[in-house]
């Protein structure tokens, strides 16, 4: 039995990437919630791997996008990030993130699988696929075409833990993706 149980799901909004349901549900405890919120994608695989971030390295520096988040009304450093298309694997997808928003290359073997995170999985139906994309190759180039990126720049790893403690980098994806890299390379795997 499901801890949880579904009543009624009805859809409250929904835009070209999401569907936002409000959901009746009820527990075995006699817990309610009437309008329990659901984020979830419209392209959903089955296991709800939906986006990508991808923390790029040139010579030993990490590469982050100066980003405005509208929903929250700040500025925030981020690796490179975006939503799988229907036709994509994750990794496809952090390839092609990291082409359209930096302007860099890197070639599939270069690239370190980091496994998933939930950014929050009280609420969204969603995952995110990690990656360090080594041995990046090109100029740097910011993508003009999507709203709140704002630059691009290389950093120091000591200048990203520095950000990191600061908060100057506050996006789950990319600091668990920094903490699985570093652990990965602390381990010394290729």
């Amino acid at each position: 039995m499901a801890p949880v149980d579904v009543k009624k799901r009805r859809v409250a909004a929904a835009n070209s990437k999401w569907r936002v349901y409000f959901d009746h549900v009820t527990d075995p405890r006699g817990n309610e919630v009437l309008d329990y919120l659901v984020l979830e994608a419209h392209a959903r695989r089955p296991d709800t791997t939906t986006g990508i971030c991808v923390l790029p390295l040139i010579d030993g520096k990490f590469v982050l996008l100066s980003c405005y988040r509208h929903a929250l009304g700040v500025r925030r450093w981020e690796a490179p990030r975006g939503f799988i298309e229907a036709d994509e694997n994750p990794l496809a997808a952090a390839l092609r993130e990291l082409t359209e928003e930096t302007g860099l290359n890197c070639e599939s073997a270069d690239m370190v699988a980091l496994g998933c995170y939930a950014p929050e999985p009280s609420t969204m139906a969603a995952r995110g696929a990690l990656f360090a994309a080594t041995n990046c190759k090109g100029a740097l180039r910011l993508a003009t075409d999507e709203i709140g990126l704002l630059g691009l720049r290389m950093f120091e790893p000591h200048e990203f833990v520095r950000m990191a403690a600061e908060g100057e980098i506050e996006d789950a994806g990319t600091l668990i993706a920094y903490f699985r890299f570093s652990t990965h390379m602390a381990q010394g795997r290729p």
